[in-house]
């Protein structure tokens, strides 16, 4: 069975569910550095819960005030915060963890024997790479970000950061469409792709949104687990397991299909 042969609809979900599973890789690198070094962090869909401007937390004890490089005042919901050479790997360890995503999704692609194994790699490798690939491309044009805060505590432009990490996910997604083989093959997955993150994208910006407000103003039910806010953990948890059942799903059909043709 040729791993490239799924359904147009089976790519729509694993799209939209693989979108849930590249954020969380993206916002982990960065949750890994503060739960490492014990500073209490609750993390949103994502972002780390943080409020820019006015009005300021209703709780500001809970918080950790904080200076954006270009005079604006936050608050950041942390135990404590990190001292400079701390934030600056904290902040490097999201795009890195999102690329190390990205490549073990094409060696899956590459060297897993499993077809629905492999099929999941791709879909993972396309959707970080896709994303990741359009967040660069938009750098130039946008202040904010990793990148951003990141060039300003080492002193260096933005773009020194955006244009190696965006070409790395511009070549990976270039090899994972690649290896699809005929545009007509291309082309679906392509689609697909596109369909999926739509809807996941939104409920992303939006759910964040809902995390960081109801997070300030102490809802329970937003409560952090392991440095999560429980919304977070819940979902992730639900795409995780949508994803083991459509693997045992497609690996069933796969046998099935091999013992009719024998």
């Amino acid at each position: 069975m040729d791993y490239r042969k799924v359904g147009f609809w089976q790519l729509v979900m694993l799209a939209l569910l693989f979108n849930f599973v590249a954020q969380t890789i993206h916002e982990a690198g960065h949750w890994a550095v503060y739960e490492t070094l014990g500073r209490g962090p609750v993390w949103g869909f994502s972002s780390l819960v943080q409020i820019w401007g006015n009005p300021p937390p209703l709780h500001p004890n809970e918080w950790i005030a904080t200076i954006a490089p270009d005079g604006e005042k936050g608050w950041l919901r942390l135990g404590s915060s990190l001292s400079k050479t701390e934030e600056i790997i904290m902040l490097a360890a999201g795009p890195l963890a999102s690329l190390l995503g990205v490549v073990f999704g094409l060696s899956l692609m590459r060297w897993n024997r499993n077809p629905a194994t492999k099929q999941m790699g791709l879909v993972l490798a396309l959707i970080g790479s896709g994303t990741m690939s359009l967040y660069y491309v938009r750098g130039f044009s946008r202040m904010g970000g990793d990148e951003y805060f990141l060039a300003a505590h080492l002193g260096i432009p933005k773009y020194t950061i955006d244009i190696p990490f965006g070409l790395a996910f511009i070549i990976a997604f270039v090899l994972g469409m690649w290896v699809l083989g005929d545009w007509r093959t291309r082309l679906k997955w392509l689609g697909a792709i596109m369909l999926g993150s739509v809807p996941a994208g939104l409920f992303l910006m939006k759910a964040n949104d809902l995390v960081q407000a109801q997070v300030n103003q102490g809802n329970p039910l937003f409560r952090p687990l392991l440095g999560w806010s429980l919304p977070v953990v819940v979902v992730n948890a639900i795409a995780c397991l949508a994803l083991w059942i459509w693997w045992k799903w497609a690996n069933k059909m796969h046998y099935s299909s091999m013992k009719t043709a024998g």
